[in-house]
C-alpha cells in the first residue's frame, strides 16, 4: 500500500522499489498499529530487505511481546506547546542564518477557466482554520521556543498581481516567482504560508504557495 505496488517480495529492499524517508516513517507507523512493535527508524535503513526486517521484528516480539502505546490525546492549548524535535532542528536553523530562504517548500499551480476568486480564497481560508500546524508562529522569550497558534479566522494572506495589460508577462511572472521565493518569513510573527494569485488573462491564473519546513514537509504538500 504504502509503495503504490501491487506485490513485493521477501527478498525486496524497500529503498530499490521506491522507498524514502517520509514512507520510512509510515512503515514504522504501520507497524506499531498492526503488530505493535515500535521500531526505530534506523533498524528499516540498516535492514531494507523485507525477510530481513521481519526476521527482526520476530525477535522484538519474541523477546517482549506486543506493545500497547499509549492513546495520542490532545494536549492543553492553555499551557506553553513544546516544539517538535524537527521543528527544534529547523529553529534553531532558522537563527544561525536569519532571513534565509533555504527552507522553504513552494508551489506553483496553473488555473486555467474562470476563476471565482471569492470561493478560491474561502478555501484557503478553511484549510488554514482547518490545520494548527499551518498556524503556527514560533516565539523565543528568554531565547526559550514555543509555539503559539494564531487564531483559526485569520485567514490565508494572499496578494494579487494583474499582468493583463504587460506585454512580457511570462518574464513578468517569472520576476514574481523569483521574488517570492527571495522573501524570507518571520518565524516570530507568521502567517508561515502565503500565497500570490497571479492573473495572466481573464481566464488564466497563476498561484503561488509558498510554506516554510517548519510548518509543512513533501508528505504534508502530497
Amino acid at each position: 500500500e504504502l509503495l503504490g505496488l501491487e506485490r513485493v517480495g521477501r527478498h525486496d529492499n524497500f529503498f530499490e522499489l521506491g522507498g524514502h524517508s517520509l514512507l520510512a516513517v509510515q512503515v514504522s507507523s504501520r507497524l506499531s498499529q498492526a503488530v505493535g512493535v515500535e521500531l526505530p527508524l534506523s533498524t528499516l535503513f540498516a535492514r531494507p530487505v523485507l525477510g530481513d526486517l521481519a526476521a527482526r521484528i520476530v525477535e522484538v516480539l519474541s523477546r517482549s511481546g506486543p506493545q500497547h502505546l499509549p492513546a495520542i490525546v490532545a494536549v492543553s492549548r492553555h499551557e506553553p506547546l513544546e516544539l517538535s524535535f524537527a521543528q527544534q532542528r529547523l529553529w534553531f536553523l532558522a537563527q544561525l542564518g536569519e532571513g534565509s530562504t533555504h527552507y522553504h517548500v513552494p508551489l506553483a499551480l496553473r488555473l486555467r477557466g474562470v476563476l471565482d476568486r471569492s470561493a478560491w480564497q474561502r478555501s484557503l481560508d478553511r484549510l488554514f482554520a482547518r490545520h494548527e500546524a499551518l498556524r503556527s508562529v514560533f516565539v523565543a522569550p528568554q531565547a526559550k521556543p514555543r509555539v503559539e497558534i494564531l487564531p483559526p479566522d485569520a485567514g490565508l494572506p494572499v496578494s494579487e498581481h494583474d499582468l493583463r495589460q504587460r506585454a512580457d508577462t511570462e518574464a513578468a511572472l517569472s520576476d514574481l516567482c523569483h521574488e517570492e521565493e527571495r522573501t524570507p518569513f518571520d518565524l516570530a510573527r507568521g502567517p508561515l504560508i502565503r500565497g500570490r494569485l497571479v492573473r495572466m488573462s481573464d481566464e488564466e491564473h497563476v498561484f503561488l504557495l509558498t510554506q516554510h519546513h517548519i510548518i509543512s514537509d513533501g508528505w504534508s504538500m502530497g
